[in-house]
């Protein structure tokens, strides 16, 4: 099977579960609770896993050193650029509009911290890749945001294992947290191999966050379970997706390994 028809069966996968996902909560599940309805909690997760086994076996075709990440990446870079405008909105309304609290004023700085990173290096993507990466440390600015948020769902909003729709979402961070460990390397570790870690990481990214909690926040949204707010921080989550997809499409093309080699100067 070629690449591109992987890359396009893994598109297929996420796509169908998210819609399975969103038909789950509208029919078989409180959209409000999360509380399952009809079946098992498990059979769910189970569906998840399944699909990200799927998505890590069609990865495994993935260029290693993908040709197209040592170009231009425009359509990376405006991916970026709109995560950033989404961070930034939404890091403002929960540092300024809304009622300061601890968390949401930690909460709102990170976004900002994160959004500035994917808005600077969404520019850079734009254009050839400087021949001297960034220094690294400047990639935890990418992390920040995404880092607590995996902490704030997971440890200071516990909940069981029948509440679905909660640890989903903790799931969803933690898969951009894992993608975003990945695109890093693509700016700072120009030349690692990473094309199938970037295809699997960027395609579990858009399962779980753009496929899977942004669909489910809205209904939530719909059914007065959630804010604006929780919207638009998932929203973030689901760009965060949308440029993992893109990376992913980039490693189906041409390997520099398989290139015929650049002519030598005399």
């Amino acid at each position: 099977m070629k690449k591109k028809t992987r890359a396009i069966l893994s598109l297929v996968i996420c796509l169908v579960l998210g819609a399975l996902r969103a038909a789950d909560l509208c029919l078989l599940s409180d959209p409000a609770t999360g509380f399952v309805r009809v079946g098992e909690a498990w059979f769910r997760y189970a569906a998840v896993a399944a699909a990200a086994a799927a998505l890590f076996v069609l990865s495994r075709a993935a260029s290693v050193s993908p040709e197209a990440l040592r170009r231009p990446k425009r359509a990376l870079g405006l991916a970026m650029l709109l995560t950033a405008a989404l961070m930034l909105e939404t890091g403002l309304s929960s540092w300024m509009v809304l009622q300061r609290d601890s968390f949401s004023t930690l909460r709102g700085a990170l976004l900002l911290l994160s959004g500035l990173w994917f808005a600077v290096f969404g520019v850079r993507a734009l254009f050839e890749p400087a021949r001297r990466p960034a220094p690294a440390a400047l990639g935890l600015a990418a992390l920040a945001a995404p880092i607590w948020v995996a902490v704030e769902r997971f440890a200071v909003r516990p909940s069981s294992l029948a509440r679905t729709g909660h640890v989903l979402q903790v799931l969803s961070v933690l898969a951009a947290l894992c993608f975003l460990a990945a695109l890093l390397k693509v700016f700072f570790l120009p030349d690692a191999p990473l094309g199938r870690s970037l295809a699997f990481t960027g395609m579990l990214a858009f399962l779980l966050c753009t496929c899977i909690e942004l669909p489910q926040t809205a209904i939530s949204l719909a059914c007065g379970a959630s804010t604006l707010l929780d919207l638009a921080l998932s929203g973030c989550w689901g760009a965060v997706g949308l440029c993992g997809l893109v990376s992913a499409l980039y490693t189906a093309g041409r390997d520099r390994a398989a290139l015929p080699p650049e002519p030598q100067d005399r």
